[in-house]
């Protein structure tokens, strides 16, 4: 499924607020960073908008973000790299060590290459659409493997399997195979199989439906919840 560009407009907060406001002030139309779209961050956008030939709506969208993105690499420095810094300092579970000082060195490089190698992306290093889109749609934001786990069960029990790969991280998945799912919340640990180079967990819920939790190919490190589950 094709991701799409989050909407940022007047009265939004976060850290993609954050990623806007760093980046509009690196484009020369600065104003201050503190993840709250107010009216000057909006008379920002709106320049922005305006110096590029799009309509000045203060709204970060699909047409703006593109636009608005500045592609960041090892070496690289300024406003735009705070802008990716700030992204990944924000995650957790270690990504704390990169300092949000706008310049792009091998602890960022490998930062950015540790996120792009858990979502299937090209490892390059190079944070532009791809890996962007990636970031502020909210990817590997959980802020420890536990937390990760949880939002990737959650999000499979409502049946949503791109909501769970957001955090569907080795780490995660890991947690998820240690719980110990209570009968009293409908579910009971089946065990495990291994076939082929996957190893498969997997849970039953007292109505007969279940849970199945794939690690494929673990050494190039794809994670994923199987096709096959089911939630009533």
């Amino acid at each position: 499924m094709a991701l799409t560009w989050p909407l940022e407009q007047e009265g939004s907060k976060g850290e993609d607020v954050s990623t806007v406001q760093y980046l509009v002030t690196a484009h020369g139309h600065a104003t201050a960073v503190d993840g709250i779209f107010g009216p000057l961050t909006k008379a920002a956008v709106e320049a922005f908008q305006s110096s590029r030939g799009l309509t000045a709506d203060g709204i970060v969208g699909p047409q703006t973000w593109p636009q608005l993105i500045i592609e960041v690499q090892q070496g690289s420095t300024g406003d735009a790299v705070r802008a990716v810094q700030s992204q990944i300092h924000s995650r957790g579970d270690g990504a704390n060590q990169v300092a949000i000082d706008g310049i792009f060195g091998p602890i960022t490089n490998g930062a950015v290459r540790a996120f792009q190698e858990l979502l299937g992306l090209a490892v390059d290093g190079i944070v532009g659409p791809q890996t962007y889109i990636h970031l502020v749609n909210g990817y590997l934001a959980a802020p420890s493997a536990n937390a990760a786990a949880d939002d990737v069960f959650s999000a499979w029990e409502a049946d949503n399997r791109d909501q769970a790969a957001k955090n569907a991280t080795p780490a995660a998945v890991t947690q998820l195979f240690a719980q110990t799912f209570s009968p009293a919340d409908g579910w009971t640990f089946e065990g495990f199989l291994g076939a082929a180079g996957s190893i498969y967990g997997t849970w039953k819920r007292s109505n007969g439906h279940e849970l199945t939790i794939s690690v494929i190919d673990g050494a190039e490190g794809g994670y994923f919840a199987a096709d096959k589950a089911q939630f009533a």
